[in-house]
Parts: structure tokens; sequence; C-alpha cells
């Protein structure tokens, strides 16, 4: 199988793709391209207008300083700017900018918040203008690099996250974590079906990103089966974060090869019932995954036997 035909038909929630790309590329074309210095001006405004705000409101761990480490921050809250600022406040450039961004979302034009995997290395966040790729976050990840950076789609490097393997493969790499299966909670592993283990920081579970729990329904539950479908985790890792879960009042697995098996036998189930998002099951794993999270933020790698990753290359 091509690993591009992993990714769904239809746009999930944040896809990077482009549903009617022709008529994105006329208008952009039209309206964007001869406007793009007033654009990036534009951009610039939001950006000196939302730093202030999040700069005192984001927890940052030393030795990160604002904006590190705030891509998602960052883009949500400049997406709402765009749509919140009045043209009267503006003056020069940044007036110009959004008057074409006005005209192009008047005639027909989409700007999304898109995610996805930059250049096969990191998960990014960014705003989907047209055919054109907004990163107003530049300076999440290197504090010297431009804050805001337009370019077309098909150079931007941003594509699609193929599979829950796909996801794990991105965060091992890119933020160097240790990445396992969830056999410790099977009634939350077809939502969560990774661990990650952040060094010197919390073991959480993962993917809760919208895209990610989307692509596990358009699945059938494949996609998160794929991942939990890997040998049963360290019993010592699995001791220590199945007795903090249970102490929690959480269900554990009794051990790790059942955990797995329970886990795959609930994707299957939930593949055979045909779940839907946001119904009401997806919505109470979603409470408990936040419930489970926020129980794991005691536990710390340093202190956390390892077992190896899964996964490579």
């Amino acid at each position: 199988m091509n690993p591009e035909d992993a990714v769904p038909a239809e746009l999930l929630p944040h896809d990077p793709r482009l549903a009617d790309a022709p008529r994105q590329q006329f208008l952009t074309e039209r309206y964007l391209l001869p406007a793009l210095p007033a654009l990036q001006a534009l951009l610039l405004h939001v950006r000196s207008v939302l730093d202030p705000v999040l700069a005192t409101r984001l927890p940052v761990q030393p030795p990160l300083r604002y904006p590190q480490g705030q891509c998602l921050a960052i883009t949500i809250t400049a997406h709402k700017l765009l749509g919140d600022l009045r043209p009267q406040a503006l003056r020069g450039p940044a007036a110009a900018g959004l008057d074409a961004l006005r005209t192009f979302i008047g005639a027909g034009g989409e700007v999304r918040h898109v995610w996805g995997v930059m250049h096969g290395a990191t998960l990014r966040n960014a705003l989907l203008v047209g055919t054109l790729l907004a990163d107003v976050a530049g300076d999440s990840i290197d504090p010297h690099a431009a804050k805001v950076r337009m370019l077309p789609l098909h150079r931007s490097g941003l594509v699609p996250v193929r599979d829950h393997h796909h996801f794990a493969l991105i965060a091992a790499r890119g933020s160097q974590v240790r990445v396992l299966p969830n056999h410790v909670l099977p009634a939350l592993a077809p939502y969560a079906p990774l661990l990650l283990l952040v060094p010197g920081g919390a073991i959480r579970l993962e993917a809760a990103a919208p895209y990610m729990q989307a692509l596990a329904h358009a699945s059938g539950f494949a996609s998160p089966a794929l991942v939990l479908d890997n040998p049963p985790i360290d019993a010592e890792l699995f001791g220590v974060m199945a007795g903090v879960l249970a102490a929690a009042g959480f269900a554990v697995a009794a051990d790790p090869a059942q955990g797995r098996a329970e886990a795959l036998a609930l994707c299957r189930s939930y593949r055979d019932q045909r779940r839907r998002p946001a119904d009401t099951h997806h919505q109470q794993a979603s409470a408990e995954l936040v419930r489970a999270n926020h129980q794991l933020r005691g536990l710390h790698v340093s202190a956390t036997p390892l077992a190896d990753a899964a996964w490579s290359g």
C-alpha cells in the first residue's frame, strides 16, 4: 500500500489538504499573491497584538522562553484575531492586507487552522490561506527564526499524518520522547493508543489531537490498532503506571499482555459497532483521557524504567 493511501479521502479536523484546490488556487492568484507583502505585514501586526498577552498567560518550562513551544496557542489566537480585526484600527500595509484577505474570503476563499508533519520531522500548526501556508509561529521552535512565513502549500513540506504509526515515528523523532503502546488502560486505547515518555517530564497518553481522534474513527480503529499490535510493554513500567492509575479509580489491565489483547479486541469491537466521533462514548473517553493524564503528571521518566520504543525509521 502506498503510505498516502492511508489518509482518509474526506478532510479531517485541521487536515492540511485542500478540498477544492483548483478554486482555491484561482482565488489565491487573483486576490492574495498580488498582496503578499501586505498580508505579511498584517500577520506581523497580529503577532504584535497577541505576543504581549500570550507571553504573560502561557506557562513555559525553563530554560525555554515564550514563544518557544507555543505553536498551537499562537496559531489559534492568530486565527481568531484575523476574524476580529477592525479595518479602521489598521493603517498602511496591514490595512491593505486585511482588505485583500476579506475580499478573498468574500469570494469564497478559505482560511483554516491546519496541523500536520513538517518536513518529515515535527508536528506543526499553521494557517492555510487559500493555497498558501502561513506559519504564524516560526519562532516557536527557533527563537531566531522569522515570526511569520508564507509560501505555497505544495512547497511548505507540510503533509497529513497518515496513521498512528506515522504519528509515533514523528513524536519520537521530533521531540526525543520514548513512544510505547498503551497496554495499561485498554478502555482508552482505541482513542489514546500511545504512551509518550518525555525525558525529564511527565508520562502522558496520546493522541488527543482532533485530527488523530477523527483518524481513529475514519480508519475503523485500524490506525490505533497498528500501534497497539506491538509486543507488550515492560512489566516494571506497566506496574508503576498501573499502580498510580488504579489508585485513582481507573480499570487497568491485569498485566501488559492482557492489556494488549483487550485493547486490540476493543478496536475490533468499535469497528464493528461503527463508532462515530463525538458520540456519548467518545465524549466520556475524552474526559477520562484528560483525567488519566492529570494523574500521570506526577510520574517522571527519570524515575521510571523504560522499554525500547517499538518503532523506528
